[in-house]
């Protein structure tokens, strides 16, 4: 008889690794993150009060007892302590603050305490007295650079730190709208870049744990509620594309005015404070018709979907909010244009539900409907995050047919920008400051990586005046190594090029030619300092096979030689523990 087969062993449990401590991180960053966020909110409104008379983020008309003279008044104080602050930030570092997506593309997640208070306390100095921006882009940084710092302090690799930034920006996202899918897919789309499941415990609690920690500090509601009692119909899908085209160039249109404004402050108005100031008195004009210009905006959402703002109204305070926010932005105010691109979409599809029945042959459309088919869509253009515009839909109107035909608004948003225009409003301000950066994709992982571990001594040498004969003796047995010429005072000359070599064998008579005849005619600039991409670099434009290393404090003297095959190995190398890392592998 065959012996019976032995049932295999039952596997036991992992044991607890820094995946574990990572998410236990993230859970303790997002209610660090929400408590944030409600202190940030609650200071803006409570500020807002005391500058210019009335919470801007929570009405659309101005009270009785509103002046315009003090909101003109708090804005021109705005526009002085912005300047001040940013006077002093320069004192403080030379460069600028970096956001999340660039933190996290660039320096492999490492964020300082300068980059929140050199985004976060200028954002609050121009929202809480009336620009017109949002506070977003605050919160996003104040949880990102949480998140950097915690995890540096507590001594966790560059992989972890990227996530880390990731779920400070989801947890600040969730926490201001009461969306945490929206908050995880705001991280997964712009911070991050990518997504796997290794990432999603860590960024998925961490926006969980915001919320819940915004509930209980704030309760349940949301910024804006957007109930809608319509069902979507066949008729609804076409019109979602033509709002989804429409959105796109609005998106496209708002991000070249504040370019365009930009400049135009700049050659009218050399003084910071000056520029500032005409863009407040823009600003106060414009209030005095169209009050919900000032702040944030999100008051006037809910009133747009809701149908209290709709019509032609809606489209003169599209152009008003439009020229605002440029303004307020292109003249040296801080914020974003989160909420502002909200506003602006459900401004735009109240316009469009305006002008549809006027179309002959058009079906009865919903103005609710078009506005939050408008809202995500705009934002999509505009932020560059169609998927998280969908959720903050679905999210915030328990609406599942209405997100159907708001996916297809913003999808077409998102790609037509991409065609037309290919950046997003933070990518399109990369590319401004001369910034190669199209998310928070890691591109820094080779930069950051040093070359000394690659760098050998030549394999062999001769003198500057050596014969043809003991220069082909060298090369044959030097290889990829190369072969090194030094002069007779031991300077270094060069490396001997084989492709001179193989050249001058192919002669039928021997040359008078010596060792110091056949190295490279130029060398580039390579030192133990040059880090693996710029390596990877060189050798891309260039095909020899070998390069010297030079010694930064003498070009005379030579340290060794780097190889590009081993330049390719290790570059390889480290992108593929970069995708294993991304796609959560274990190592």
């Amino acid at each position: 008889m065959s012996p019976e087969p032995r049932l295999s062993s039952i596997p036991g449990f992992r044991k607890p690794t820094g995946s574990f401590r990572l998410v236990a991180l993230a859970a303790a960053l997002g209610c660090l993150t929400g408590v944030a966020v409600a202190g940030i909110q609650s200071f803006v409104v409570l500020a807002q009060r005391a500058t210019l008379g009335f919470a801007a983020e929570r009405r659309i008309v101005l009270p009785d007892h509103a002046s315009h003279l003090r909101i003109a008044l708090a804005l021109t104080c705005s526009a002085i302590l912005v300047t001040v602050l940013s006077r002093l930030l320069s004192r403080w570092k030379t460069r600028e603050p970096l956001d999340a997506v660039e933190a996290n593309a660039l320096s492999g997640g490492t964020m300082s305490w300068f980059d929140a208070v050199g985004v976060v306390i200028p954002i609050l100095a121009s929202v809480s007295f009336g620009a017109s921006v949002g506070i977003e882009a605050a919160v996003t940084q104040l949880g990102a650079v949480l998140a950097s710092r915690l995890g540096r302090r507590l001594g966790r690799p560059r992989s972890d730190l990227r996530v880390l930034v990731g779920a400070g920006s989801a947890a600040a996202i969730a926490a201001a709208y009461r969306a945490p899918i929206a908050g995880m897919l705001y991280a997964y789309e712009l911070v991050l870049g990518t997504y796997s499941k290794r990432t999603l415990a860590p960024i998925g609690l961490a926006a969980i744990c915001a919320v819940i920690t915004m509930w209980l500090l704030t309760g349940q509601a949301k910024p804006f509620d957007l109930p809608l009692e319509t069902r979507a119909f066949w008729s609804d899908f076409p019109l979602a594309l033509v709002i989804g085209l429409l959105a796109a160039l609005l998106g496209i249109g708002v991000m070249l005015l504040v370019t365009i404004l930009e400049r135009l402050f700049k050659r009218l108005f050399p003084n910071h404070a000056v520029r500032r100031a005409a863009a407040g008195l823009l600003l106060t004009i414009l209030s005095i018709r169209f009050p919900a210009v000032l702040g944030s905006g999100h008051a006037a959402v809910e009133h747009a979907v809701n149908g209290d703002i709709a019509g032609r109204h809606a489209l003169e305070l599209l152009g008003a909010k439009t020229v605002a926010s440029a303004a307020s932005l292109g003249s040296g105010f801080r914020g974003g244009l989160f909420s502002a691109s909200l506003l602006m979409g459900a401004l735009l599809g109240q316009g469009i539900a305006w002008i549809a029945p006027l179309i002959p042959g058009i079906p009865p459309v919903s103005p609710g409907l078009c506005a939050v088919i408008g809202m995500a869509s705009v934002g999509a253009s505009i932020i560059g995050s169609p998927l998280t515009m969908i959720f903050l839909v679905l999210e915030t109107t328990g609406d599942y047919d209405a997100a159907i035909v708001v996916a297809i608004g913003a999808v077409a948003a998102s790609f037509l920008t991409d065609r037309l225009f290919g950046y997003s409003f933070a990518t399109w301000r990369f590319q401004q400051r001369g910034l190669a950066i199209e998310g928070g994709h890691d591109v820094s992982r080779l930069a950051a990586s040093p070359i000394t571990g690659i760098i050998r001594p030549p394999k062999r040498s001769v003198a500057a005046n050596a014969d043809l004969d003991d220069v082909l003796r060298a090369v044959s047995t030097a290889g990829a190594r190369g072969t090194a010429v030094y002069r007779h005072d031991g300077s270094f000359a060069g490396l001997i090029d084989p492709r001179l070599v193989e050249a001058i064998e192919e002669e039928e008579g021997r040359l008078p030619i010596v060792a110091a005849d056949l190295i490279y005619e130029t060398s580039p600039a390579v030192t133990p300092k040059t880090n693996l991409a710029e390596l990877v670099e060189i050798f891309r434009n260039d095909d020899r096979a070998t390069i010297a290393v030079m010694d930064p404090a003498d070009n005379r003297t030579l340290v060794g030689v780097v190889r590009a095959r081993d330049a390719f190995a290790l570059a390889s190398n480290i992108l593929d523990m970069q995708r294993r890392e991304d796609l959560g592998i274990s190592k």
